[in-house]
């Protein structure tokens, strides 16, 4: 029976063509001076050597150490990957590895690809089932939306699991490297992230130092915002605003109607998921009539996939945020 060794010799003798095989045998069995020059037969090693590099499958080991410090390493690019939150999967589009994407949550709808790609439920307690069958070669968290238990579960299934945690620019730049990277994508990965680095400057130079007294709310009933340990945290200093959550206990801390009042922010943001009107706060919270940006009509609705996705279009989420705060001054 012919051993492993000698069936990949004879595989590899498949794809060569004859034309190759001979220019090889020439090579090595034509004295030298008689039918060919020295530099003749070098010239014709060359070539081959070079045609069989080039032509060879790419099978390059690929590793990254994500954002919980583990090292992540596949055999070679992941072909069939599953993301399990959208910033994940608006990243995995934005580098051009969308073909790569077979299983998405219930909540990946942007960009439109990303519809058409099978579901394995929410972001917590995914469809294991739904993720077995698809047979991912590697599965992408995120510390965010994503929860401990079903890390577990999935790396005690034997699957590569690449965890990321981006809550500031920088994180976002890292994540897109580490998909890249995983997905052999890197090129296209690293003109992203310089393109995207150009935007951020430009914006927070446009920004400036403004100082602008903020609070975000992310959910009315109860009533949170955004605190400090957050990207959305990232998003206000960057656009030129002081976040009033800042120093409250949490990353989306629960406020009281009184804090609100006590803190008279300037400017009130709240999330599109939120609230349908931005009006409807005064509604809800009458006391507010009171608070300088109830006041001066500085309320506004914002883009609750943008400024809660860290991902490529976190930028146009900065871009939102400068130019309504520019509005304020």
């Amino acid at each position: 029976m012919m051993d492993i060794q000698s069936a990949e010799k004879s595989r590899e003798n498949q794809f060569r063509p004859a034309a190759l095989r001979h220019a090889l045998s020439y090579c090595f069995s034509v004295p030298a001076g008689v039918y060919c020059c020295m530099s003749h037969r070098r010239a014709f090693l060359l070539a081959a050597i070079t045609f069989l590099f080039c032509s060879a499958p790419l099978r390059a080991q690929v590793s990254v150490v994500d954002d919980i410090q583990r090292t992540v390493s596949l055999r070679a690019p992941a072909a069939r990957v599953i993301s399990l939150a959208p910033s994940i999967t608006e990243s995995l589009f934005a580098i051009g590895a969308g073909d790569r994407v077979v299983g998405v949550t219930d909540y990946c709808d942007y960009p439109a690809g990303a519809r058409q790609r099978p579901r394995v439920g929410g972001m917590i307690n995914p469809n294991m089932e739904a993720v077995v069958a698809l047979k991912p070669d590697l599965i992408v968290m995120s510390m965010e939306g994503n929860i401990r238990d079903d890390f577990r579960r999935l790396t005690d299934l034997g699957f590569p699991v690449l965890v990321t945690n981006p809550r500031t620019f920088e994180g976002i730049y890292r994540s897109i490297f580490q998909l890249g990277t995983m997905t052999g994508c890197a090129d296209s990965a690293a003109h992203l992230i310089a393109a995207l680095r150009s935007r951020e400057s430009a914006l927070r130079k446009q920004a400036g130092n403004g100082g602008v007294r903020t609070l975000l709310v992310v959910s009315v009933q109860p009533l949170l915002v955004a605190g400090r340990n957050t990207f959305i945290h990232e998003l206000l200093e960057a656009a030129g605003a002081v976040n009033l959550a800042a120093y409250a206990r949490g990353n989306y801390p629960a406020y009281s109607r009184e804090t609100v009042i006590a803190n008279n922010p300037d400017v009130i943001l709240v999330t599109s998921d939120a609230v349908a009107d931005p009006s409807s706060l005064t509604r809800l919270f009458p006391e507010w009539q009171i608070v300088a940006a109830v006041r001066h009509g500085r309320t506004y609705r914002v883009n609750s996939d943008l400024v809660t996705r860290p991902g490529p279009r976190a930028l146009d989420a900065l871009e939102s945020l400068v130019h309504i705060l520019h509005a304020t001054r």
